[in-house]
């Protein structure tokens, strides 16, 4: 440790004194789309005891961010301490961990020599090589074969594929794992392929609608072809510990006014995030630092289901959806609480918990738009030995690397414009450090835009419109 601050340059900044916090493990969990007001009216009516644990032991209070508050863009700011137009990270067509240009918590854990694992985080696709493991975020290029939302088939008609390409060359797997279900069954995990290109390996599942209607989920890419983790056996480890390949990325949102939809998206989403979940848990018991793990469950349901839970604030609601999808959002939130709830059960007293989410929720100005959207408030909470309980000020989305480092026991970087959160601070005390920057080898970084399949994902889940952007080598396009 000490030989690496030394290659770094120690600077102790005025009014400081040489020496660093005392060293602490540290757990990130995430929590996407994450806003008090649905968190706090849930704890103080007895629900969501890992959080509410954690809430009533640690400091808390309102994580802002800044546009723009698109999650990779956000996550990349948080876990770097730096702001989009130096981190390289700015819009959805520069969303791959390629496009940043800076070091995150990782990095700088992992080349002080601390084990750092990563999973889910948005923009850490593709895997970077880390001192421990990574599991990466959305949005993925190539995740998903033949859209990303998947799709409602009628099994009377004699092709009921329309021209689907995933359905002729699977229907037989298809109809067989359909039937013998009852309306509302889920069908278990079963294996696909591509006729026309065999290295393409796949996981689908489907559910009975009707007693000849079924939603067929989108085809996630099995294969090895599609790397995700660091190192890439971990896949193979992760498939055997779930019993399954593990799925990146659930399906989308963007179709949610469909009639079928709101009976089996939020359950779905939930379905791949037991995967996701259970990814983490594998490592949990391992040795390790620092911990990052981001939950996207309730940013998902939030999106498609946030009116349903204030129909009051919008116009031309269905009163019956209304009444039946009420929950959806809240049963997010109690799908997280218990899954973050086994990762808890997993660490020792003396591990810092930090939860943060990239931004919050609220309802759409435009009140005939039946979806939630995103609001600037998120959430930050800190416990741990030491931490004085209690509410906390508000802090910014740059300021969480800070403090990670600070928790870490590493100095801060002069050239990192957030800071460590004050309440925290005020409880550990100790002395800080700042070197003058953890850039001693400045990454590239990559100019060009996301490929048309990570784009195809990222239409699909709601968050872009339009055609791919160009690429200066496809096509012959110069840029």
């Amino acid at each position: 440790m000490l030989a690496a601050l030394l290659v770094l340059g120690v600077l102790a900044l005025p009014g400081q004194r040489a020496g660093t916090p005392a060293k602490g493990r540290v757990l990130v969990l995430g929590v996407d789309g994450g806003t008090w007001d649905v968190i706090v009216p849930m704890i103080e009516a007895g629900e969501l005891p890992a959080l509410a644990g954690l809430y009533r032991r640690g400091v808390h209070g309102i994580l802002k961010t800044r546009p723009p508050v698109i999650s990779p863009v956000v996550w990349t700011t948080m876990f770097t301490g730096k702001l989009p137009a130096e981190h390289g990270v700015l819009n959805w067509k520069t969303s791959h961990s390629t496009h940043r240009q800076v070091k995150a918590a990782w990095n700088i854990a992992s080349d002080a020599g601390l084990r750092s694992h990563v999973y889910n985080v948005p923009g850490s696709w593709p895997p970077e090589q880390v001192n421990g493991r990574m599991v990466s975020g959305f949005p993925l290029s190539g995740s998903t074969i033949g859209g990303s939302t998947g799709e409602v088939y009628d099994l009377s008609l004699a092709d009921p594929s329309d021209g689907n390409r995933i359905f002729k060359d699977n229907e037989t797997a298809i109809r067989g794992a359909a039937r013998g279900l009852e309306p509302g069954q889920w069908s278990d995990w079963f294996d696909v392929g591509a006729l026309r290109k065999p290295a393409l390996e796949g996981r689908m599942r489907v559910r009975k609608l009707a007693p000849d209607r079924i939603y067929a989920t989108p085809f996630y890419r099995s294969d090895s072809g599609l790397v995700v983790t660091w190192p890439e056996e971990l896949a193979e480890e992760l498939r055997a510990e779930l019993g399954q390949a593990y799925i990146a990325e659930g399906p989308g949102w963007s179709r949610h006014a469909e009639p079928d939809t709101p009976a089996f998206l939020a359950e779905h989403l939930a379905q791949v995030s037991r995967l996701q979940s259970g990814a983490a848990e594998f490592s949990i018991a391992d040795d390790w630092q620092l911990f990052i793990y981001v939950h996207t469950l309730v940013d998902r349901v939030s999106h498609p289901y946030w009116a349903y839970m204030r129909p009051d604030d919008y116009e031309g609601m269905d009163a019956e959806k209304a009444r039946r999808y009420s929950e959806a959002v809240p049963d997010a939130y109690r799908e997280t609480d218990r899954q973050l709830g086994r990762l808890l059960a997993e660490i020792d007293d003396d591990v810092y918990v930090v939860v943060v989410s990239d931004h919050g929720f609220k309802s759409s100005r435009n009140r005939s738009l039946l979806i939630g959207t995103h609001d600037f408030d998120g959430i930050y909470l800190v416990a741990g030995p030491g931490i004085e309980p209690g509410d906390g000020p508000e802090t910014n989305i740059e300021d969480v690397a800070p403090t990670l480092l600070y928790l870490l026991g590493l100095p801060g970087a002069a050239d990192m414009v957030g800071k460590v959160f004050a309440p925290v601070v005020d409880s550990l005390g100790g002395e800080r450090l700042k070197v003058a920057s953890y850039e001693d080898l400045q990454r590239p970084g990559n100019d060009q835009p996301v490929d048309k399949s990570t784009w195809e994902q990222l239409r699909s889940l709601g968050y872009v419109t339009g055609d791919p952007p160009s690429r200066a080598n496809e096509a012959g396009q110069a840029r």
